[in-house]
């Protein structure tokens, strides 16, 4: 089971009520609000799912993912985003639009 879930978006209130929502099923949240602070917390080790938004600006969360895959090729990866283009989806992963 999954005990730590980085949670990536550079919106603070969605990051926010991401974060929330993890915690509330029982699971630690650590927030990042952009693709440099998602790396610098990832350790494969200490994150057991990527919960990332695609656009964010520098690094993407596609390229996140990816990064992140490299160095733990079996993390569970969500994506969220309102705009699915600009990369490919990594396989195994979950894409959920934002509203």
């Amino acid at each position: 089971m999954c005990r730590r879930v980085l949670c990536v978006d550079d919106e603070p209130f969605i990051r926010m009520v991401l974060a929330e929502c993890v915690a509330g099923l029982g699971l630690e949240p650590i927030e990042a609000s952009n693709g440099e602070e998602a790396l610098d917390a990832f350790s494969p080790t200490g994150i057991d799912l990527l919960i990332t938004d695609i656009r964010l600006g520098g690094i993407s969360g596609w390229q996140v993912a990816e990064m992140a895959r490299a160095l733990k090729p079996n993390l569970p990866i969500i994506y969220i985003s309102g705009f699915p283009t600009g990369g490919e989806k990594l396989p195994d992963t979950i894409y959920l639009p934002k509203p």
